[in-house]
């Protein structure tokens, strides 16, 4: 009898080095943080498709900003770039990420948008660089162990 568990897992399996994965992965990990909801999957595949890094881990990991996690990332990365930038201003980040919540950003000004998008340029270096290590060594590891049954 077959095993539903690893058909599943086999559905998401990605066929490649780990090294290629991993530069994926960290590109949309990286492209998730900058403040473009909705668009960030669209950016991930084309730079995926220049950068020559895995394409399917690219457009994963821009998930990490998502209808759940959005609003807090971009709170923080909002008041980080306002920390780094010097940038005094009342506006609140909006508690809810929707196909709004880029014109809300645009509209309420460019020092709010560049604050957002320096906020985001450094957590998504950070976020990047982290993820790209954690999952080439666990991506090598897998791999070891499958070589190995």
């Amino acid at each position: 009898m077959n095993n539903p568990i690893k058909k599943f897992k086999r559905l998401f399996k990605i066929e490649d080095s780990p090294k290629v994965i991993a530069k994926g992965f960290a590109l949309g990990s990286f492209i998730g943080m900058i403040p473009i909801p909705g668009f960030q999957i669209f950016v991930a595949f084309g730079f995926s498709k220049l950068f020559k890094v895995n394409t399917k881990a690219a457009c994963i990991a821009v998930f990490n900003t998502n209808l759940f996690t959005g609003a807090f990332i971009f709170a923080f990365n909002y008041w980080l770039g306002k920390k780094v930038l010097g940038i005094t201003s009342s506006f609140e980040i909006p508690k809810t990420i929707n196909m709004q919540f880029v014109n809300t950003i645009l509209k309420a000004g460019s020092e709010v948008y560049i604050s957002l998008l320096v906020g985001g340029i450094m957590t998504g270096l950070v976020f990047a660089i982290i993820s790209y290590y954690i999952l080439k060594r666990f991506i090598e590891n897998s791999q070891l162990k499958e070589s190995r049954v």
